[in-house]
């Protein structure tokens, strides 16, 4: 170890102001002996002079040009190991972010974990504290949301009997303050226009099918793709000013307090069919942009869809209409079916446009049923209505000459 540090050991400043006077030495001496030959003045001594500065003057010129190839090859190797060096800095510092993104994604695993394996406890306040650890891991990892959300909606899918007597009514009680607590989490990531902008989760998919749902209201909120088929809404649902930007689904949904949708906005398709209103349900001044289908659903209070627009085709095939259906100002952009509904009692149709096909066929009117001031475009047909069990149709309605032997 000793020999090699002797081997690399750098040049006093004592060796090389002799090696500089030894070299001054020597071209001192290669030019007194230059002289002495050939200083007497003849032609063929300053002919012999003239060789050796020519023959000097290339050995420096090559002599530059090794230098300068040294220099370029110094500079060369010298920028290699600054590449080097560099590059070596960036491993290490993408091995150090690796090492903290992997240390960070074992710590969320098992926080997600533990707030998972807490949901599945028997004691409420420990299911409640696992909701709150996936709320606030969300909040801080906008990567998981989807995934959070998909729990936290696994959970309100589970099977769950609001009304128990006995030895089951605390549970069921303590189990109801969950699932609030469970709603109320989803409810306030889900609006954009709250106060706090940066709680609100965007561009999300929420699956409820099944779930049974308390006092739900998703006021204001924006929802991508949302399944709400076969579950079950217990008091009053509140969805006003909602904006589903994907497919929706509330297929054999049951509503059993009122419900309301008014203002909302359903921009892709959208179903009911099925779904049983046993209260009043208000859609007033909703929008729906897709296909809408209300097949088979059955509205047992007062059905309001008052300046409603539909922008794309609508199916309301055998609904049943059991209290007063109020359409008035509505308007079907696109074509409207209604064959084989039921309006157990009045149905206003009041200044209600219908710009394509509207085929009312084989409806049975029960009550007071007002067509005034509506506007009829296209082929729209009243085939086999009743009014009473009378024949019906509306005395503003005048069928096109194209279709009028159709009807």
């Amino acid at each position: 170890m000793g020999e090699v540090q002797r081997g690399n050991r750098l040049l006093s400043n004592r060796t090389i102001a002799v090696s500089a006077v030894v070299l001054v030495l020597v071209v001192a001496v290669g030019c007194w002996v230059l002289l002495a030959l050939y200083g007497r003045g003849t032609d063929a001594d300053q002919a012999r002079l003239e060789s050796v500065r020519t023959v000097g003057t290339i050995v420096l010129g090559a002599g530059g040009f090794i230098a300068l190839l040294l220099a370029a090859r110094r500079q060369q190797t010298a920028e290699h190991d600054l590449a080097t060096k560099r590059n070596d800095l960036l491993l290490r510092e993408q091995a150090n972010a690796d090492a903290r993104h992997d240390a960070a994604e074992r710590r969320i695993s098992d926080l997600y974990l533990k707030a998972a394996e807490q949901l599945g406890a028997e004691k409420a306040p420990v299911r409640l504290a696992g909701l709150y650890a996936l709320e606030r891991l969300a909040q801080d990892n906008p990567a998981h949301r989807q995934t959070i959300v998909n729990v936290i909606s696994a959970y309100l899918r589970m099977p769950y009997e609001p009304r128990a007597d006995g030895e089951h009514h605390r549970a069921c009680r303590e189990e109801r303050e969950v699932r609030m607590t469970a709603q109320q989490i989803l409810t306030g990531h889900l609006a954009p226009a709250g106060a706090d902008r940066e709680r609100f989760w965007a561009d999300l998919d929420l699956d409820l099918g099944g779930a049974v749902l308390i006092d739900l209201k998703f006021h204001d909120c924006s929802l991508r793709n949302a399944n709400f088929a076969r579950a079950r809404f217990l008091g009053q649902t509140s969805m006003l000013g909602i904006k589903f930007r994907g497919s929706t689904r509330f297929d054999d949904a049951v509503f059993e307090g009122e419900a309301w949708f008014a203002e909302a906005e359903f921009t892709d398709s959208t179903r009911f069919d099925g779904a049983a209103f046993l209260a009043d349900a208000r859609f007033d001044e909703a929008t729906f942009f897709g296909a809408t289908v209300f097949r088979r659903a059955r509205f047992h209070g007062d059905a309001r869809f008052e300046k409603t627009e539909f922008a794309g085709k609508v199916i309301f095939s055998e609904a049943v209409f059991s209290g007063n259906a109020e359409f008035a100002r509505a308007s079907f952009a696109d074509e409207a079916y209604l064959p084989g509904v039921d309006f157990g009692r009045d149905a206003r149709f009041v200044e209600v446009t219908f710009a394509r096909d509207g085929w009312f066929i084989n409806v049975e009117f029960g009550g007071n049923t007002d067509f005034k001031d509506v506007t009829f475009s296209e082929d729209v047909r009243f085939t086999g209505c009743t009014l009473d069990g009378v024949p019906y149709r509306p005395a503003e309605w005048k069928p096109r000459p194209e279709y009028e032997d159709l009807d």
